[in-house]
C-alpha cells in the first residue's frame, strides 16, 4: 500500500498476464500522468505545460518530464515560453514486467528492499493519484 491506495489485484496482474502491449500501456500512463499534473501547473502562472515521455534504457525506461515556463519580460510586457529541452527523471519502468520504480539517480532505479516496486503500467489503479513531482513513489 503506498499513499493510502491499495492496488486492486487481477487476476491478469497475479499472473503477470499483459492485457495490452507496453507501448500501449506506457503510452496511457504517460498520458495518465499529465492529466493528474494539469490541475497543479494551471495554478501557477509561470508555468504552460508539463508532458511526460519515455527515455530509452536496456532494461528500465526512463519516464522524464518536460516542464516549459513562461519568461515575462517587466519592460516590455513580452511573453516568451522558456524550457521543456533537458527534462527530469520522474520514474523508471521495467521493461519486461511493467513494474513501476522511484529513481535513486540520473541512471538508475532504487530496486532495494522489500517494498522498491511502486506500481505496474498494466493496473491502472497504481497511479491513480499521481503528481508532477513524484511524491506517489514514496511511501509515508
Amino acid at each position: 500500500m503506498i499513499n493510502g491506495i491499495k492496488p486492486q489485484m487481477s487476476k491478469t496482474t497475479e499472473l503477470r498476464i499483459k492485457p495490452t502491449s507496453f507501448d500501449k500501456a506506457m503510452e496511457a500512463f504517460c498520458t495518465k500522468l499529465e492529466e493528474n499534473c494539469k490541475p497543479y501547473v494551471d495554478s501557477f502562472n509561470h508555468m504552460d505545460s508539463v508532458t511526460f515521455r519515455q527515455d530509452g534504457g536496456m532494461k528500465y525506461i526512463k519516464v522524464k518530464s518536460f516542464q516549459v515556463n513562461i519568461e515575462t519580460n517587466h519592460e516590455t510586457g513580452v511573453k516568451t515560453l522558456v524550457g521543456g529541452d533537458r527534462g527530469s527523471i520522474h520514474c523508471f519502468v521495467e521493461k519486461t514486467t511493467g513494474d513501476i520504480y522511484k529513481p535513486a539517480g540520473w541512471k538508475t532505479p532504487y530496486t532495494k528492499g522489500n517494498n522498491c516496486v511502486r506500481g505496474n503500467i498494466y493496473d491502472t489503479s497504481t497511479f491513480e493519484k499521481t503528481d508532477l513531482h513524484g511524491g506517489w513513489l514514496y511511501a509515508r
